[in-house]
């Protein structure tokens, strides 16, 4: 009689593990889908739910963190990441680092957040999302050379992550770094064109190209060998006098192709770095693509009506770029690229 209740007690308990597992990460998927429309808080009660259906859920546990971080309640997304990190689920361990530096760094402590993403590094070891977070800590902490490096990183690891090409572009920016920051700026446009953040970028793209440098300026000397002067001179020229969108759209197709051009011929085996063995390859690639002006419009299509109204008459031309790049320049953009260490570094 002891073995049968035992039996029956055994297979109860199966059965209501076996029941809570979808239960549990059905209200998973529902708390996913509120968090997605920005309904966090509505999120966390499903995940609550999904808690006390399996409360060893590491994916709810996770989750809970996310939202929490969303609404910048600091203090929770630190202990739920922290349970996800205390318990070492693999799935998860690289994502629930992330949301603890980040909240972390929004806290203001930099230098925790840096030590939990170098510890983060030793664990998990070389990950995209680790390297970029690290740079944008190091970026808050004005640590500009670090932040570059692990950027760098972050790309040469996955080069198809826009947010780590737009972090790049400013991070260079605010080293002086302007060919470069204007390079990144471009990469982050073309993998993602027409978004809120892709119009701030293009601005900041087009200040770089108008911006009046005073004679003397450290942003006229040379840059990884650049004669700077000489391409700011050439852009002096060619600006626009009257503010109308049609000639400035003109000035960007111009100047891009100059800076392009220009440094497609300085190119040679002697010259390393992600500048070199990454950007000019692929620039030299769409300025002989017969794409120019189309890759040109496709960037610009948040920023210029014109662009966007070029690119909606053009449909033959842009399913060409977008299969020129897909098919060809797409798959040369390789994950796992090493490209050096810039001079400067």
């Amino acid at each position: 009689m002891r073995l049968l209740v035992i039996t029956i007690i055994l297979l109860f308990s199966c059965s209501t593990i076996s029941y809570s597992q979808p239960a549990s990460d059905k209200l998973i998927r529902k708390g996913v889908s509120l968090h997605d429309k920005g309904r966090y808080q509505d999120a966390i009660s499903y995940y609550q739910q999904a808690l006390k259906a399996n409360p060893s859920s590491m994916s709810a546990t996770y989750e809970m963190a996310l939202s929490y971080l969303h609404l910048k309640d600091y203090d929770n997304a630190l202990k739920y990441s922290t349970k996800v990190i205390n318990a070492n689920f693999k799935p998860l361990l690289v994502d629930a680092y992330c949301v603890k530096s980040t909240a972390l760094a929004d806290l203001n402590k930099l230098d925790q957040s840096v030590k939990l993403l170098n510890e983060a590094l030793e664990r998990c070891g070389d990950e995209y999302l680790l390297h970029y977070n690290l740079g944008l800590s190091y970026f808050k902490a004005k640590n500009l050379k670090l932040s570059i490096f692990h950027l760098q990183k972050a790309i040469e690891i996955d080069t198809t992550h826009p947010s780590a090409f737009l972090l790049y572009a400013y991070v260079l920016s605010d080293s002086d770094r302007w060919i470069q920051s204007f390079l990144s700026f471009h990469f982050f446009l073309l993998l993602e064109p027409n978004t809120d953040r892709s119009k701030d970028a293009f601005g900041e793209m087009y200040d770089i190209i108008t911006q009046k440098i005073p004679t003397n300026s450290p942003l006229l000397t040379p840059e990884d060998g650049i004669d700077r002067q000489k391409i700011y001179d050439q852009l002096r020229t060619m600006q626009p006098k009257v503010e109308d969108q049609r000639f400035q759209y003109a000035y960007f197709e111009q100047a891009s192709r100059t800076i392009f051009f220009t440094l497609s011929q300085m190119q040679d085996d002697t010259r390393k770095g992600m500048l070199w063995d990454f950007y000019v390859p692929i620039y030299s690639e769409i300025l002989e693509s017969g794409y120019f002006e189309t890759y040109c419009r496709y960037v610009s299509v948040s920023y210029f009506p014109v662009s966007l109204e070029w690119w909606n008459n053009n449909t033959a031309k842009v399913d060409g770029f977008i299969s020129w790049f897909e098919d060809g320049q797409g798959s040369s953009v390789d994950n796992d690229e090493d490209f050096g260490d810039d001079s400067d570094l």
